[in-house]
């Protein structure tokens, strides 16, 4: 009996000391990213969510065994990602309710990855294509639209309305489609597609007027969905650039922009991603404006900064050294006297800052005329500051006497690898800035006659 009992007992027995199977969490996302080239010391790849210029870590995958990488979040609502090696070579991929997905992508070319076993992405890839479809029919008709004005061909143009007129009722039944079916891919194709300007008379100006006002014609930006979007940031950028190339002046380009950024909510991720497409499309554009936005987005967001506020400084101290009317960044070195001596004692005088050394052939030709116009306007207020990119102490300190430079001079004596020659961005020599006596510069380069002409224009004869 006891035998019998002791066998019917021990099933249970090996069941209850029997391994547990490892639970499967159900409320996470398995992102496997099989990536072609990939470099072979890349251990990581990261998933990243753009805000504004920066790029937000939110998740990183180790390389498995098979060479594949394994990125594994929380589930949640689906948002647009960027996947990459680096925040520069990215592949756009919805993460959200798909538990099981890969990503296909050639380390190269990783803005051309597609991914499998994913609806909501298939989706999203159909959504571009279309998009960008019916934006290349837009630009077309656009252009074929100037060419016909600009032939003043009435018989053209009104062919051209047609196809617009048809355009844009194609645009708006696709978005209707969307909208209804996919808010999110809805709102990203709002950004992709501008409604076009289909009035009878349209000419130059009036095109960059209704462009100005209308471009973001299909987007409802009081919808918080566009806080998860990061087609704003190209959409802004976008905007800026097409106002460029249609001629609109730097005020009416200011003063557009400005609109559109007053309309979106203060603080919000749309506004930052916005703001921050704004600035790139202005430096892009080398428009007169890029260094007042570029320092209103640093003051803006200083407090949240996400990596990108250190990077635009950085960027700005460079790009105001060939900015008029921009401060120029302090100065501050050794003397040859062994002292240090910076450019901010200087205020209050018209200073040349002039970039040179002592083996540099041109500069030393170029000092006498220099010497010249130091002696003729000193007195009224004109002074300069050399700045030089010697190494050697002694054939600097023997060049300054020799060509009789009686002015302030620093240098760190390390050549091309001063710090004052990249704080301006300066890769040849010389180059000379001319500042005024709040220190803003009047004009970068000015040498020669073309000094002797500035100086006379500011002093007088």
């Amino acid at each position: 009996m006891k035998k019998l009992l002791i066998l019917l007992l021990l099933p249970l027995s090996m069941q209850a000391q029997a391994p547990q199977k490892a639970k499967i969490a159900t409320d996470q996302i398995n992102l496997v990213c099989k990536i072609v080239e990939a470099p072979p010391n890349a251990q990581t790849i990261f998933v990243y969510e753009q805000i504004g210029i920066a790029n937000r870590e939110v998740a990183r995958g180790a390389r498995q065994p098979d060479e594949s990488f394994l990125v594994t979040m929380p589930a949640g609502e689906p948002r647009v990602y960027n996947i990459g090696f680096n925040d520069v070579q990215t592949c756009r991929v919805i993460l959200g309710k798909e538990k099981n997905l890969t990503l296909w992508a050639n380390a190269q070319f990783m803005e051309k990855g597609r991914t499998v076993g994913s609806d909501a992405n298939k989706a999203y890839e159909t959504m571009r294509a279309k998009a960008a479809e019916l934006r290349a029919t837009s630009d077309q008709l656009r252009n074929e639209q100037r060419q016909a004005r600009q032939a003043q061909n009435a018989e053209a143009l009104r062919a051209v309305r047609v196809q617009l007129v048809a355009n844009n009722a194609a645009q708006a039944a696709f978005l209707a489609d969307l909208k209804k079916n996919n808010p999110l891919l809805w709102r990203s194709a709002t950004l992709m597609l501008v409604p076009d300007d289909v009035s009878e008379n349209a000419d130059n100006a009036t095109e960059v007027d209704y462009y100005g006002k209308e471009y973001f014609g299909y987007a409802d930006f009081g919808d918080p969905g566009y806080d998860n979007v990061p087609e704003v940031y190209d959409a802004f950028q976008g905007y800026v650039t097409l106002l460029a190339q249609l001629g609109a002046n730097a005020a009416k380009c200011k003063q557009f922009v400005n609109d559109r950024l007053a309309k979106l909510r203060a603080e919000s991720n749309t506004n930052r991603r916005a703001f921050a497409g704004v600035v790139t499309g202005l430096k892009n554009a080398n428009h007169p404006e890029h260094s007042a936005f570029a320092q209103e987005y640093v003051n803006t967001f200083r407090s949240k900064d996400l990596g990108d506020i250190g990077i635009l400084e950085a960027d700005l101290r460079k790009t105001s050294t060939f900015t008029a009317g921009m401060e120029a960044p302090d100065l501050v070195g050794p003397t040859p006297d062994g002292g240090t001596y910076s450019l901010s004692k200087m205020r209050g005088k018209t200073v040349l800052i002039d970039f040179w050394a002592s083996w540099c052939g041109p500069c030393r030709r170029e000092n006498p005329n220099v010497v010249a116009l130091y002696n003729k306007y000193k007195e009224k207020g004109f002074d300069i500051l050399g700045v030089s990119l010697d190494r050697e102490e002694g054939a600097w300190k023997k060049a300054i006497e020799q060509d009789g430079l009686t002015w302030h001079h620093i240098s760190d004596l390390q050549g091309w690898k001063s710090a004052h020659a990249a704080m301006y961005s300066v890769s040849s020599i010389p180059q000379t800035l001319l500042l005024d006596p709040q220190g803003k510069i009047i004009q970068r380069n000015l040498r020669g006659e073309q000094l002797a002409e500035k100086l006379r224009e500011i002093f007088g004869e």
